[in-house]
């Protein structure tokens, strides 16, 4: 039985790639994480300018009173994002890899490691004529017979030593019993003791220092891993999947599991609800509700308040606080909540009350509340149907520069004119559901300025979706295929906050959501429309139209009819919200129908092998498809000829006719008839 020994890095060879692979493993991440959040940090305006149809009017301070605040905020998360002690903990731990990678680091020893035809300089299928001529060639060299005389004795023992391996290496390769004793061992001496590196010096181990290595194990395995490890097991108890803190996310089942169904939830009622979570009450211990409260309607006045610092910070967070309630709201099915909870984040955003029936315009710039309040005037489209002069009173502006520039805003808030909202099934012809299948919602819409009048007639043939193979086995491919939205514009909330529709299907027949669809957020649309004149527009040629879609809880129910609907809430504007009712009434398979079905696909598609094959051949005879075949069976359809299919002896297949004929006349194909009668 071979020995074993321990083999310490008394020439510090071993140890610093150790540490350097050690430090790789956790710094590597961490950099990838924190460059990645850096990155994220956008400059909307910019990214906004390369967005057909967004809104590039800037914030200024006739328009926004506390604009210096929000920048002061801005500027400060923006900091917070590079400098923090995530940074310092890349740095110190990059200089140290640079440090040990340039002065520390020593070329490895691997003369331990015994390859002969690595020493030799010779091929693994070198014949043993080559082996010999390199072998004397590289003995010439090495012999210390032949060594020059002025060699230090460092030089002249590293060549004996190189000398030696060259000898053993030609035996493992010549010799029987040395090439035995490499094939079976690996080494040509035979076997060799057992060895076990440690990356550390001797004197570390088993000096006067020993104990220091003792205790600095101790504090890494026995203190700072359970430390790192218990902190993110806390923060995992203490916090949902989403982020959100647990007490806050049981606060909100408790409302909801013990609410009163005769109370009516408003925005006002959801803010209640908002304002006692755990992360504001962590926030702001100094604070009650009732002033954080009194911060949030000073925002929606649009004053500014003596800590505006405070005030701005409550405001960046409560949109995440409020889809924290949303998605409890959703496995609960409350649809009112979640309607009154949407409001409310858009309210929010833009510094508007939520409740009252001016929103659309109390969101424009420069706009004086105690005057638009009073006026007949809701819809921002109305603002484009009327004089310049009357727009000035209906929106309290008394400038032309601000009049238009709160204009150009208005008219660049997108909305969606749905020109058709149906449940489709791929690949199944004349929209029918058959029941169990797998169905979703296909809204066709188009985005619209409020400053275009009426909508487009458009083509039946632009609103077919195209059956691409990636299509049918995924139809919500569609909704990613549309350039991204850009920021909203929404001067007085303080941080940048991406455009977006949030969807959700509700049952009519049960009144609740449909939890199953309430994922879906439209967040890609070409918003080329918006910069449409009137002609055009009305011409409905240069207009696109979006599409988008949400899967329906699969598998469809039972024949019989369902009803649905669709309520798509933007997060950022009044004016663009949609609500709409979508029918489906799922149906038994028709026979008829879908062979009627086939036997179109199928015409269609010898259609296209029929011009292929006369564009690649024109000249060639084409003789009749077997019946067999693709071809064959639609050419049978179709009334042509076919051939028979020819058997293994190479005779034509030769069935009996009638007998075909009776087993078809057995199938009812007039099922769709008695349907309609």
């Amino acid at each position: 039985m071979a020995s074993s020994e321990y083999n310490y890095d008394e020439s510090g060879e071993t140890w610093p790639f150790f540490i350097l692979a050690l430090l790789s493993f956790i710094l590597l991440p961490l950099t990838f994480k924190y460059v990645a959040r850096v990155l994220s940090n956008t400059n909307p305006a910019k990214e906004n300018e390369s967005i057909k149809g967004s809104i590039s009017e800037t914030s200024e301070s006739l328009a926004v009173p506390n604009l210096r605040e929000i920048e002061g905020f801005q500027a400060a998360q923006k900091s917070l994002k590079i400098f923090n002690k995530t940074l310092v903990v890349l740095v110190v731990g990059w200089a140290t890899v640079f440090y040990l990678a340039k002065y520390v680091t020593k070329e490895a020893d691997l003369t331990g490691l015994f390859d002969p035809y690595t020493i030799l300089d010779v091929s693994f299928t070198a014949s043993e004529r080559e082996i010999k001529s390199h072998y004397r060639k590289l003995s010439l060299k090495y012999h210390p017979d032949k060594l020059p005389k002025d060699l230090t004795e460092e030089q002249r023992l590293e060549a004996e030593q190189a000398y030696i391996r060259l000898t053993s290496a030609y035996k493992a390769l010549t010799d029987e019993v040395t090439r035995e004793n490499f094939l079976r061992y690996g080494h040509p001496d035979g076997e060799q003791p057992t060895t076990h590196g440690i990356a550390l010096p001797q004197f570390l181990v088993e000096g006067k220092y020993s104990s220091l290595v003792v205790i600095f194990y101790f504090m890494l395995i026995g203190v700072l891993l359970p430390l790192i490890v218990g902190k993110w097991w806390s923060n995992v108890k203490t916090h949902t999947r989403k982020g959100l803190h647990v007490d806050t996310a049981a606060n909100f089942v408790r409302k909801f599991a013990d609410r009163n169904p005769a109370k009516i939830i408003t925005p006002e009622v959801i803010l209640d609800y908002v304002l006692e979570s755990q992360e504001l009450k962590q926030e702001f211990p100094n604070l009650s509700r009732q002033e954080l409260k009194q911060y949030v309607f000073a925002h929606f006045d649009r004053k500014t308040v003596k800590n505006e610092k405070a005030k701005l910070k409550l405001i960046s967070k409560l949109p995440f606080l409020i889809n924290g309630l949303i998605d409890i709201a959703v496995v609960f099915k409350l649809q009112d909540t979640v309607i009154a909870a949407e409001n409310l984040k858009k309210s929010i955003v833009q510094a508007v009350p939520p409740t009252g029936k001016h929103q659309d315009l109390l969101q424009l710039p420069f706009v004086d509340p105690e005057v638009v309040i009073k006026q007949p005037i809701k819809k921002l489209g109305k603002l484009f149907a009327i004089s310049k002069d009357e727009a000035k009173k209906a929106l309290g502006i008394t400038d032309d520069a601000k009049l238009a520039r709160a204009l150009k805003v208005a008219e660049h808030i997108p909305s969606l004119r749905v020109i058709e909202a149906e449940i489709k099934v791929p690949g199944e012809e004349d929209g029918q559901v058959p029941p169990h299948s797998h169905a979703h919602i296909s809204v066709k819409f188009l985005v619209k300025s409020p400053r275009l009048k009426s909508c487009p007639e458009i083509d039946d043939e632009r609103l077919k979706d195209e059956e691409t193979l990636e299509y049918m086995k995924n139809p919500l491919i569609v909704n990613e295929q549309q350039p991204p939205l850009p920021y909203a514009y929404a001067p007085y909330f303080p941080q940048p906050l991406r455009n977006s529709w949030s969807c959700f299907v509700i049952s009519q027949k049960e009144n609740r959501l449909l939890e199953d669809t309430t994922s879906y957020s439209l967040n890609n649309i070409d918003l080329s429309n918006l910069q449409l004149l009137q002609e055009d527009w009305i011409k409905g040629t240069d207009a696109v139209i979006g599409t988008f879609k949400i899967q329906l809880p699969a598998p469809t129910g039972n024949v019989g009819k369902y009803y649905y609907r669709l309520v798509m809430k933007n997060n950022a504007y009044f004016g663009a919200d949609v609500d709409i009712p979508i029918d489906l009434e799922v149906t038994p398979v028709s026979i008829g129908k879908t062979l009627a079905g086939l036997k179109k696909k199928m015409a269609e598609r010898q259609e296209k092998e029929a011009e292929s094959d006369y564009e690649s051949d024109s000249d060639s005879d084409i003789s009749d498809p077997e019946e067999d075949s693709l071809a064959g069976a639609i050419a049978a359809l179709r009334g042509s000829n076919t051939k028979k299919k020819k058997t293994s002896d190479g005779n034509e297949d030769d069935e009996d006719e009638e007998e075909e004929e009776e087993v078809f006349t057995d199938i009812n194909t007039d099922t769709e008839d008695e349907d309609d009668n």
